[in-house]
């Protein structure tokens, strides 16, 4: 198993740990283009056992920095986000759905970037919550929501935040991907398999955190509009 396949994709994973782990999100944004033609059978399976293993690495390196109060909210209204995302990716191409998804984030990339400051209250982070289950269902993009409301925080408690939410998304989505019959023993070994690549890219990504601190905001903002791209070129091509 341990092929040139095995190495690319460990290396690509490794890779978007590294800056998962420096900004908050992002693993999926450079691994996934990469993944989908090395080894498709491998997404969103081996992306998402990855994430939920670095996720929990970063929410216990961040443990005493989590708002359990304010994550309430984007746990709870991931649900429904998720269920109609799922329900429109029964009407909408795949195609349709992510130029849509990359036209709302960039608007919001650039509202947020030249607006007022504003604060990530419940309210608000529930709205993204809600937004992030439904992008993320249709388009396997739904870090930039949660991201772009936490962008004016400290970048200690957004890594935090991110890391806790995304460790709630990804038990969901194994849920999911369990109850339909995507998982196989084969694919779990595979997919825990890259869990050295997981380790590498967190010790990585915390060596990179004085440098990030300085950056966060224009560094996120700049991610979010990479997510964007990927969506409008996983339409176009």
């Amino acid at each position: 198993m341990l092929d040139i396949t095995w190495w690319a994709t460990a290396l690509a994973l490794a890779a978007g740990c590294f800056i998962q782990t420096a900004l908050g999100f992002g693993m999926a944004v450079l691994a996934a283009p990469i993944i989908v033609i090395i080894r498709p059978e491998w997404v969103p399976v081996a992306l998402t056992v990855t994430a939920l293993s670095l996720s929990l690495m970063n929410s216990w390196h961040h443990k005493s920095d989590i708002d359990w109060r304010a994550m309430a909210a984007p746990m709870i209204t991931r649900l429904p986000g998720t269920i109609l995302g799922a329900w429109i990716l029964t009407l909408l191409p795949v195609a349709a759905l992510q130029i849509l998804v990359a036209g709302c984030v960039f608007i919001a990339v650039l509202v947020t970037a030249f607006g007022r400051a504003f604060d990530a209250t419940p309210t608000r982070l529930g709205i993204a919550g809600f937004f992030s289950g439904l992008m993320g269902t249709t388009t396997s993009i739904g870090g930039p929501p949660m991201a772009l409301v936490m962008q004016h925080g400290l970048a200690s408690a957004t890594r935090a935040n991110l890391s806790v939410y995304f460790t709630y998304s990804c038990i969901l989505s194994l849920i999911s991907y369990q109850l339909v019959g995507l998982l196989t023993p084969e694919l779990w070994l595979q997919s825990l398999s890259f869990l050295p690549a997981a380790l590498l890219g967190f010790f990585a990504g915390r060596l990179a955190h004085d440098w990030v601190d300085t950056r966060f905001r224009p560094l996120l903002l700049v991610l979010c509009s990479i997510s964007a791209v990927m969506a409008l070129a996983g339409a176009v091509f």
